[in-house]
């Protein structure tokens, strides 16, 4: 385990951030680079605005750990507007989840549960005009083609399992890790999702989804395992 900051002083971010671009209401879409190691990872929260835990979680992990034990690339925000606005969309009410440029893209109307305890997925969002059709999107594939990541984590909430398609020794160490299910898929069709285009991209992506918890919970159990991910050397 990587040695921690005294609790003191993770107060702020103390880390080097990088402009990548702007969310469609011009917020500034940053990323926290690797200060070490020679391959890197990406790990990013924040793409639905209704899943905070994540970003406020993996935020005590970035402003615990010392800034040259950061293996990976980390993204908390992918989309800022949503996270102000406490929506799963961006500000232009797109799920940015279903607007990559996959195969499978689709127009039109994308569906989710209003919460963890509703069984109807009935909540309408839309996909984008076209594939790509976001600031936020397109910001993120110009990042990942820049970086090259070896591979991806994307986290989400609130499904409580790790799913790994290729069941890595990533995955397998994430599920052991976090004390959750590894699992090839989570039940449903997802097109035009981050994780579907990285499969198209040969981009190793594995979705981290967290069980539903608070942010004070997940900041307690899930500390050390996320240190871990962002300095993880195996």
């Amino acid at each position: 385990m990587s040695k921690l900051r005294p609790r003191p002083e993770r107060g702020q971010l103390h880390l080097d951030r990088v402009l990548y671009g702007h969310s469609a209401l011009g917020a500034p879409l940053l990323y926290f680079p690797a200060q070490s190691g020679n391959t890197h990872g990406l790990v990013l929260a924040g793409t639905h605005g209704d899943e905070v835990v994540a970003v406020v979680t993996l935020s005590c992990a970035l402003r615990s750990l010392a800034a040259d034990q950061l293996r990976h690339h980390v993204i908390l925000a992918v989309n800022p507007d949503g996270c102000q606005l406490g929506t799963r969309c961006n500000a232009r009410g797109v799920d940015l989840n279903r607007n990559f440029a996959t195969k499978n893209w689709g127009g039109g109307d994308s569906a989710y549960r209003w919460n963890s305890a509703t069984d109807s997925r009935d909540v309408k969002l839309n996909t984008g005009l076209s594939p790509v059709s976001e600031p936020e999107t397109r910001a993120l594939c110009r990042l990942i083609a820049k970086l090259q990541p070896a591979w991806a984590v994307s986290i989400h909430e609130p499904l409580a399992c790790v799913e790994d398609p290729g069941t890595s020794d990533l995955g397998n160490w994430l599920a052991s890790q976090f004390q959750l299910p590894l699992v090839k898929d989570v039940g449903y069709q997802t097109p035009g999702s981050f994780g579907t285009w990285c499969a198209q991209q040969a981009l190793p992506c594995i979705t981290l989804e967290f069980p539903p918890i608070s942010p004070d919970a997940a900041s307690e159990k899930y500390l050390h395992p996320l240190v871990g991910l962002i300095s993880y050397d195996q």
